[in-house]
């Protein structure tokens, strides 16, 4: 594959390569605070998606294929034949595509609240319309990004997590994206939802799926069905927690991660 990938990635950690795939409008600090007391055995490498942290500025239209496609680049740049992958709620969308198309390159994968498309999946999009979130970006950054973290969309964040809630608000803030390129983000998960389901029977790799209990925005029962229809997987529900359920316990969720990744033989 050409070289094609552009974007801006960091590495913590030195050891097995893991490749962490952020979420919806989100740069790779989300994985920060989760990979850190992992990265004695493991290189997790963090790229930002196109357009978003310190990504440049995507000039067309684009789907998820093509974050797979990117990810591929640059695993080939440092010259990482096979490699593990972390999928975060969207992020688990390209990392389902990467493990069906390439799965003899897939070592272990973790998905994190995150769903798969086709009808058998309860429907999680469009959760606002493409107006509307144009609308919300209208608002004052703290107020869009407070509201963005209100109890309708995680349920517990604030009432049990309020350091959590913290480290969340200034980080958002402080790496909020450009309205253009979160609509083109949009507009590819839009496509990635009406296209063709993932081949999950065609997904060989040992995987763990995390899913917060009280999550609303991707429903447990929606990572129950992805775990009963790919044929090596295991699921592990959070309790008392959301969406945000790997920084809300962030300290348990990376030991469960790291046996996965680093199992006792």
């Amino acid at each position: 594959m050409a070289d094609r990938f552009n974007g801006h990635w960091e590495q913590i950690g030195e050891g097995t390569p893991i490749v962490c795939i952020s979420g919806f409008a989100s740069g790779n600090w989300l994985f920060h605070r989760l990979v850190t007391p992992l990265a004695r055995e493991h290189a997790f490498i963090l790229p930002d998606n196109r357009g978003m942290g310190n990504s440049p500025p995507a000039q067309f239209p684009y789907d998820l294929n093509d974050l797979a496609d990117d990810l591929l680049a640059l695993m080939d740049r440092l010259g990482h034949a096979r490699f593990g992958l972390i999928g975060l709620s969207m992020g688990g969308f390209i990392a389902q595509l990467l493990a069906s198309r390439v799965p003899e390159r897939i070592t272990r994968m973790v998905l994190m609240c995150t769903s798969s498309n086709g009808a058998a999946f309860r429907s999680l999009f469009p959760i606002l319309p493409r107006e509307q979130v144009a609308m919300i970006y209208q608002l004052h950054r703290e107020e869009r990004v407070r509201a963005a973290l209100s109890e309708p969309f995680c349920p517990v964040l604030t009432t049990r997590y309020p350091e959590t809630f913290d480290y969340v608000m200034e980080q958002r803030i402080r790496n909020e994206p450009d309205l253009s390129q979160v609509l083109l983000q949009y507009d590819a998960v839009a496509r990635f939802f009406a296209g063709p389901p993932v081949d999950l029977a065609a997904i060989q790799t040992p995987t763990l799926i995390l899913s917060g209990a009280l999550d609303v925005i991707v429903p447990p029962a929606n990572a129950q069905l992805l775990a009963s229809l790919l044929p090596h997987a295991e699921l592990a529900l959070v309790p008392e927690t959301d969406h945000l359920f790997f920084l809300e316990k962030v300290n348990e969720v990376a030991q469960r991660i790291g046996s996965f990744l680093h199992p006792v033989v």
